[in-house]
């Protein structure tokens, strides 16, 4: 197994044009751990929603979008704002390549957990000496 998994593959805050709105996207916090067969990644998303949660792999960069749904109920109207409103986005290239048939994401108490299993030729092996 790579001493390092991956590495930050974008700014930590950018911001992405939409029709006549500026739209803000923050960094979110996150860790990598892993073993010989995996890695996992576990990405804080507090307030977003599964509906909410965006990932890519493309060229072994691994992409993660979190958009908060921010709705004032009918025959309501916002008086006072102070909760945020911003998305999250992280995109992290992974160093190693992994079984992209076999990912798996969870979004639990807004803790994104993504376990990515390394591709058989990328695990380390034991060549015993005949």
């Amino acid at each position: 197994m790579n001493a390092t998994c991956c590495n930050p593959a974008s700014t930590a805050t950018q911001s992405a044009p939409s029709v006549g709105v500026t739209e803000s996207l923050q960094k979110p916090l996150y860790n990598v751990i892993g073993n010989a067969d995996a890695y996992e990644v576990r990405v804080e998303l507090p307030g977003v929603a599964k509906s909410g949660v965006k990932i890519d792999l493309e060229d072994n960069v691994l992409s993660i979008r979190g958009e908060r749904q921010s709705a004032t109920p009918e025959g309501w109207k916002t008086l006072h704002r102070e909760l945020s409103t911003l998305g999250y986005q992280l995109r992290l290239r992974l160093n190693t390549p992994v079984d992209e048939d076999k990912l798996t994401a969870n979004l639990e108490n807004g803790v994104l957990t993504l376990k990515l299993p390394l591709k058989e030729a990328a695990k380390p092996r034991r060549i015993e000496v005949q």
